[in-house]
This record gives structure tokens, sequence and C-alpha cells, in this order.
């Protein structure tokens, strides 16, 4: 893969400059590709992405089975596997879901990581900054990742899979550190709208943005903006048919009774039946957090 990294870069490079063209000018506003994205490109860091790699042959008037057999952007299915694995498998800080995480992060650096396409990697990328940035509560991990990316994302109306994991990175790292509510209530909507565009992981992966969003809203009590979440969450499971959300997204919705209606009752009940559900799945240590929650809230909440 190393060699097909480099003869692409070598193609691209040498068409490029023979049509005079510098690696600012190809790359204009840079909201497709990157002047550094580029050189990474070229010097045979990085396999590009489909999109970048039209945007490049569209560019150099040239088509892509020109400059790279299209066969070499297929992905292993154990890779694949393992990426799945790292998007469902939530920590909640514990020891034994962190250390089960680092082992799939392990296998995929160990043995795909170098070969794999510069949106692939990226898509790592982003989940280990995030992982890390939640666990050690410093935004310094995210920070290279948002800085090259953010801006490109912003000027998206429809979000791929590696948006949505930047936007993810980005509303952990404002849990932390520099929360501008007027971003942060943009790019919730901008989520909430990929719901009409998205399938399968990628619903799945607006529901875990939603959860995440839920994080930054408590922090910062807006509890009526919780209710939206909910509404939104159970839209994406009835579409998804996936409901293994559903426990943390009822005691979502009881922290909405409890903070913003008021209503010990009701609220109680979301709880519970969080908790309930979380049995039902066979998760009894998110079904413990559920119930402590409760206790927690109710007592803050007295």
């Amino acid at each position: 893969m190393l060699d097909i990294k480099n003869e692409l870069g070598k193609k691209i490079r040498l068409i490029r400059e023979q049509k005079g063209l510098s690696r600012e000018a190809f790359c204009g506003d840079e909201i497709q590709l990157t002047v550094r994205q580029l050189s990474r490109i070229e010097t045979g860091e990085s396999l590009p992405t489909l999109p970048k790699l039209t945007f490049i042959s569209q560019n150099l008037a040239v088509p892509i089975h020109h400059l790279i057999d299209e066969k070499h952007m297929e992905l292993p299915k154990k890779y694949l596997q393992l990426k799945s694995s790292l998007l469902k498998t939530s920590t909640f800080k514990e020891e034994d879901r962190i250390t089960l995480k680092e082992s799939y992060f392990d296998k995929i650096y160990e043995e795909f990581y170098d070969a794999l396409p510069e949106d692939e990697q990226l898509s790592i990328d982003v989940q280990q900054a995030a992982m890390d940035v939640n666990l050690t509560e410093n935004t310094d991990f995210g920070t290279g990742i948002l800085s090259e990316y953010f801006f490109q994302l912003q000027h998206k109306e429809e979000y791929s899979l590696n948006d949505l994991l930047i936007v993810n990175l980005y509303f952990n790292c404002i849990y932390y550190k520099e929360y501008d509510e007027n971003l942060f209530d943009k790019l919730l909507n901008d989520v909430i709208s990929q719901v009409d565009y998205s399938v399968d992981m990628e619903l799945f992966l607006v529901n875990t943005i939603l959860l995440t969003a839920v994080s930054v809203i408590i922090k910062y009590q807006s509890y009526s903006e919780l209710d939206k979440i909910v509404k939104i969450s159970n839209l994406i499971m009835q579409k998804s048919k996936d409901f293994h959300k559903k426990p943390i997204i009822d005691m979502i919705e009881g922290k909405y009774l409890l903070f913003s209606e008021k209503n010990v009752e009701k609220a109680k009940e979301k709880y519970l039946l969080g908790a309930q559900g979380a049995e039902f799945f066979g998760d009894q240590l998110l079904s413990a957090k559920i119930k402590e929650e409760w206790e927690n809230d109710l007592a803050t909440n007295s």
C-alpha cells in the first residue's frame, strides 16, 4: 500500500506541476481540499478519500482510474468489524470497557492503520482523540484535528461519517473548555438535520452525538433543551430499529421531567424504566449507573 500511496502522490504532483498550478492555487478556498492535505497526498503520506480523489481528478482533468486502480480503495472486512466495534463501545469511564476499547485501537493501529486511506485514518484518529479528551479532561488531544478539519465541516450541509465524528470530538472538548453557546446550538441543529440524510451507522452516530450534547446541556443547565434531544433520539431509534440507547434516553427524559418540569413522580418512572431497559439488554453496569444517577439527581433537586 505504501507503493500505491507513493505512486499516486507522484502522479498527482507531476500532472499538477505540468499544468503550472501551485498547491495553493489548486486547492483554492480549501473547503474541499487543504494545502496541507494535498501535500500529504503528494508525498505519499496518505491515501485520499474518494471525494478528495474526485476533486483532484476533476481539477487535473483526468479520470480517477488514470490515477489509481479503484480496487485499492476497498477496506478489509476485519478492519470494518473493528471500526464498528469502536463506534458502538461506550466506556462510561469504566476500566474494563476502556481496556476493551483500547484493544480495538491497538489492533487497528498494529494491523491496518498504515495501509488505510486518509479518511479511515482520520476516523480512527478522531475517535482516539475523543476518548483521550473524555478520559483525561484535556482538550489538547483534540486541538490538532479540530484546527485542520473544523473549518471545512462548518461549510457543509450534509455530513459524512467523519464529519459527525469531528462534531462529536468538538462537543467532547467544549464540555471542558471554550464553550460557545451559539456555535454549539448551530452544530446541534445541523446534526439533527442529518437524520434526513443518514442511514445505519450514521444514524447510530447521530444518536451518540446527541448523548454527548446532553452532557454539555446538563453542564450548563439548559434542561429545557433535553426534550428536543429525547424526541429526535426516539425518532432515530424508530427509523433505525436499534433501541440499545433507549435506556439512556429514558433517563434523559427523566432529567427533563425532574429539572425542567419539576415532576418528581414521572421523572422517577423514566429513570426506573431506563434501568430496567438496561437490564433487558444485559447491561448491568448501565442499569446500576442509571439508578445511581437518579439518587444523585433527586438529592440535587431537593
